[in-house]
C-alpha cells in the first residue's frame, strides 16, 4: 500500500476515529465517525495500536495524502504497517 522509498511525515496532523458500531460491527448508518483523538500520525498510530484488538476495525485515522500513500483514510491494517515501518518514531 505504501510506495517503498517515501518518507512518511510521521509529525502531519492527523485525526483517530472511530465509527458508530452495534455488536462489534460498523454502522455507517447511524452517522459519520467522532473524533476520538487528534494529534500527530505518529500518535494516531500508537493510540490505535493501544486499543482492544477486538475493536480495532471501528477505527480509522484521517490526514492528508503524502508522497507514500495517495488516500486520506488509512485503516487499522494500514496504521499497522506504518508501526512496523523501521523508520517509525519511538515514543
Amino acid at each position: 500500500m505504501f510506495k517503498e522509498g517515501s518518507p512518511i511525515a510521521y509529525d502531519a496532523p492527523a485525526e483517530l476515529k472511530k465509527w458508530p458500531s452495534l455488536r462489534g460491527e460498523r454502522q455507517k448508518d447511524r452517522g459519520p465517525p467522532y473524533l476520538v483523538y487528534n494529534g500527530t500520525l505518529a500518535d494516531c498510530v500508537r493510540e490505535l495500536m493501544g486499543k482492544p484488538i477486538k475493536g480495532i476495525s471501528l477505527y480509522d485515522i484521517m490526514t492528508k495524502p503524502q508522497p507514500a500513500f495517495d488516500q486520506t483514510v488509512l485503516s487499522p491494517g494500514d496504521a499497522a504497517e506504518i508501526a512496523m515501518r523501521k523508520d517509525f518514531p519511538k515514543a
